[in-house]
């Protein structure tokens, strides 16, 4: 072990610094340095850097202060001197005494003066095990790029800080940091990073200081950045999901060239309060039975590959439908406007034409781009009532006859009613939908019909696209029952799916509302054109990924939602009521709960021994917003 006399002069690193000490005495196997501020610090010898070969008398600051300002003079002089131009000389990589030899540095203050040229020029020189190289120009530029990086973020994170401070301080003349437009964007992509996995940490970090809640100054933040609003739903501003747009994209959006226009009388069929109408269908009896058209608004047409609006949507995946709100894939001027297939709007469309003969049985298709203009914009309710009053409709007995083709005769597995809950203005209700009502059925026949159809097309073409596959799984809740169903995964290879009877099976019928969709949409249309495809298999894989990861935070967001509106419309209306109820497990928090009425889930914080699937009266005393469940009496 290295000894160290009274007055050595040593370099040391202390809080990541390198400081300047000179050791005054020992103390077992350590010594007690004196620093240029006077004050003391007991170090291992570890903790040295550098010593000098001679002793300066007596150990104090003022001998300390000498020999710096003598280091200081030497340091000057090895820059003059051409210094680095002899170092570079060395082979690589080289030991402190074989640059001191090439450097000329005999004398102490030379030698850390030296020292300190080698570590302040990190530009110039690399560390690494105790022995230096000296870096090639690329290297270089480089690192001063990467230092230039550093000290922006260091300016970006302090710039948020002030801001925050601001927030904190109520000052009404509070406005946001002078960031460009591209820095607004890259805190508000951070600040929901956060939310999602805990990156960056150093924002992280910026959003704690002073004992702040990192949840509260996310939320301050995405409020001032216009990337929530007020009344945004509060799972998924908590989420992390983009719930605003950036200010422009919807101008972005192309228009393709006019072609011939369709001249067939197409309506669309959806929801009352449906905004984004992405489909419309048509159809004519002929002689040999039926010519059936179905139109999905040409989105990939409008949205260029790999642009602003093209990563937007990609960012979102899919439309999110909550109690309270709708998170459009898109700017509400397309989704529900320039996108959309309204009634009298000449709109590009991506068409498939059928020819069925009188069992409804395929005779022909075929596929092209063009335009329609929608003669009307109908709803299932308006549908229903046409079809009601039609002694037999030719159209639905066209999509019994597909359906039976596809699956067999046999009973709808899917329950005949749902419920929907829906917020107005502070107000929670439960909406009923008809889930076997002629028009959804027709719709959901129909665009069944097209998506099997282009799978079909782009697999005898050996097109990749990201088709919809299955896998059945049975799984066990308990020791009495198994649940059986299947789970859904996305694949550029295809599979038989056995849900639609088809063996290939997809997603191109909803643009407006699922990314997915533009993709096979713009893949697809790129084959019908002669282009081959607009993406390679190994681009298709990449974005499954990222699409698969974020469908599943969005089925997290929208169960979570349900589940926080569910509960307030309990406290809202039946609070101290006795609702039929079924006990199906239990889960960590209590058991999982379903209401026979409307068939909807909560959990409820309970005792042990109660019966499972066993008929109940569930009377709810109150809920839990941050647990997401409720607590209550069980009447057997």
């Amino acid at each position: 072990m290295a000894t160290y006399a009274a007055g050595t002069i040593v370099l040391f690193y202390h809080q990541a610094r390198l400081c300047l000490g000179i050791v005054t005495s020992a103390e077992g196997n350590r010594w007690q340095v004196l620093d240029s501020e006077g004050e003391a610090q007991l170090l291992a010898s570890e903790r040295f850097a550098l010593a000098s070969l001679d002793l300066f008398t007596p150990p104090n600051t003022r001998t300390l202060g000498n020999f710096a300002a003598m280091a200081e003079q030497s340091l000057e002089l090895l820059q003059d001197e051409g210094v680095p131009a002899r170092l570079a000389q060395l082979p690589a990589p080289f030991s402190f005494e074989q640059a001191s030899e090439a450097a000329g540095c005999h004398s102490d203050f030379c030698r850390f003066a030296l020292y300190r040229h080698l570590r302040q020029r990190e530009d110039l020189y690399l560390l690494k095990k105790g022995v230096w190289r000296t870096r090639d120009p690329e290297e270089t530029a480089a690192f001063l790029a990467r230092k230039e990086q550093e000290a922006a973020r260091t300016r970006y994170l302090e710039a948020v800080a002030g801001f925050l401070e601001r927030l904190d301080a109520k000052d009404a003349t509070a406005g946001l940091p002078e960031f460009s437009s591209g820095t607004e964007r890259q805190l508000a992509q951070e600040l929901r990073a956060l939310l999602i996995s805990g990156e960056p940490k150093d924002l992280a970090r910026v959003l704690r200081a002073d004992g702040r809640n990192l949840d509260k100054s996310v939320r301050a933040l995405r409020l001032s950045l216009g990337d929530i609003a007020a009344d945004t739903d509060p799972v998924a501003a908590a989420s992390g999901i983009p719930i605003a747009f950036v200010p422009g994209l919807p101008a972005l959006a192309v228009t393709p060239e006019p072609s011939e226009l369709e001249q067939r009388e197409a309506f669309t069929i959806d929801a009352e309060d449906s905004g984004d109408l992405d489909d419309a269908i048509d159809w004519q009896e002929t002689a040999a039975g039926w010519n059936l058209g179905v139109h999905i608004s040409d989105v990939a047409a409008r949205i260029p590959v790999g642009k602003d609006l093209w990563r937007a949507a990609q960012d979102r995946v899919a439309s999110l439908y909550l109690p309270s709100q709708t998170i459009p894939l898109l700017p509400p001027e397309l989704s529900g406007d320039a996108f959309s297939l309204r009634e009298g709007e000449a709109r590009p469309v991506l068409s498939l034409r059928v020819e069925l003969d009188r069992e409804a049985r395929i005779v022909a298709c075929d596929w092209h781009r063009g335009w329609l203009r929608v003669k009307k914009n109908l709803s299932y309710e308006t549908f229903d009532a046409l079809l009601r009053s039609q002694e037999r409709s030719p159209l639905l007995e066209i999509c019994r006859k597909l359906r039976d083709a596809r699956v067999g005769e046999g009973e709808e597995r899917k329950p005949r009613y749902s419920w929907n809950l829906k917020v107005s203005d502070g107000d929670v209700a439960l909406q009923r939908v008809d889930n076997l009502s002629p028009a959804r059925f027709v719709i959901e026949e129909l665009m069944i019909l097209y998506n099997r159809l282009l799978a079909e097309r782009a697999c005898q073409s050996s097109l990749p696209l990201i088709y919809r596959n299955v896998t059945q799984f049975a799984e066990e809740e308990d020791e009495d029952a198994a649940n059986y169903g299947i789970q859904a995964y996305l694949s550029t290879s295809a599979k038989f799916h056995p849900g639609v009877g088809a063996q290939a099976y997809l997603h191109a019928t909803s643009p407006i509302r699922r990314f997915t969709d533009i993709v096979n949409q713009a893949q697809f249309s790129a084959l019908l054109a002669g282009r081959g495809q607009s993406f390679a298999r190994q681009d298709l894989e990449e974005l499954i990924l990222s699409i698969e990861k974020r469908l599943r935070l969005l089925r997290a967001v929208t169960h979570r939602s349900e589940r926080h509106w569910l509960l307030r419309f309990l406290k809202q209306k039946y609070l101290g009521e006795p609702l039929d109820a079924v006990l199906l497990r239990r889960v960590k928090q209590g058991c999982l709960v379903e209401l026979s009425r409307w068939e909807k889930r909560l959990v409820l914080r309970c005792e042990e021994g109660l019966p499972l699937r066993t008929p109940v009266k569930l009377v709810v005393a109150g809920v839990d917003l941050e647990e997401l469940l409720v607590f209550g009496d069980v009447i057997l």
